[in-house]
C-alpha cells in the first residue's frame, strides 16, 4: 500500500533542531559558570596566599602604615573574589535558564513524538484494515467461483 507520511514532520525536524540548539547552549553555558568557577576558586587562593605571605609573623613588629597597606591589598583581593563570585551565580543562573529552555524544547518535541506515534499506529490499523478488505474479496471471489458448477466438456 502507500507508506506512512507525517504531515507535521517539517515542524518535528525544526523541534528536533531546536532542541539541540538548547542542548549546545546548556553546555556552553555550563563551561562558561566552570570557567567563572575557576576563576573565583583561583582569586580566593590567590587571596589567601598573598594574606599569608603580607601578615607579620607573630611577635614581629609592624608599622602601622604597613598594616594599612596589607589590609588595603587584602580589602582589594577580597572585592576582585566578591566581583568573581557574582559572575559566578550570573553564569549559574544562566545555566538554569538554558536548562529551562531545554526542557521546554524536550517537551515540544516529545508531544510531536507522541503525536507521530499515534498517527502511525492509526495508519497502520487504517492500512492493515484495508488490507483485509482486499484479501476477504478476493477469497469471496474464490468461493464463489468455486460454487460455480463447471461446465461439462462433450468429449
Amino acid at each position: 500500500m502507500s507508506r506512512f507520511k507525517f504531515r507535521l514532520q517539517r515542524l518535528l525536524d525544526l523541534r528536533q533542531k531546536r532542541e539541540q540548539e538548547a542542548a549546545g547552549a546548556v553546555a556552553a553555558a555550563r563551561n562558561a559558570a566552570e570557567a567563572a568557577t575557576r576563576r573565583q576558586d583561583e582569586l580566593s587562593a590567590r587571596r589567601d596566599q598573598t594574606r599569608q605571605e603580607l601578615l607579620p609573623a607573630q611577635g614581629e613588629t609592624v608599622r602601622v602604615g604597613r598594616l594599612h597597606e596589607i589590609a588595603y591589598l587584602v580589602r582589594a583581593l577580597d572585592d576582585h573574589v566578591a566581583t568573581a563570585q557574582k559572575a559566578s551565580q550570573a553564569a549559574e543562573r544562566v545555566v538554569q535558564e538554558k536548562m529551562g529552555e531545554l526542557s521546554d524544547a524536550m517537551r515540544d518535541r516529545r508531544v510531536l513524538d507522541r503525536l507521530k506515534d499515534r498517527r502511525s499506529v492509526e495508519w497502520r490499523t487504517e492500512d492493515a484494515r484495508q488490507e483485509r478488505e482486499v484479501m476477504d474479496a478476493i477469497a469471496r471471489t474464490r468461493f464463489h467461483d468455486r460454487k460455480k458448477p463447471e461446465p461439462e466438456s462433450d468429449a
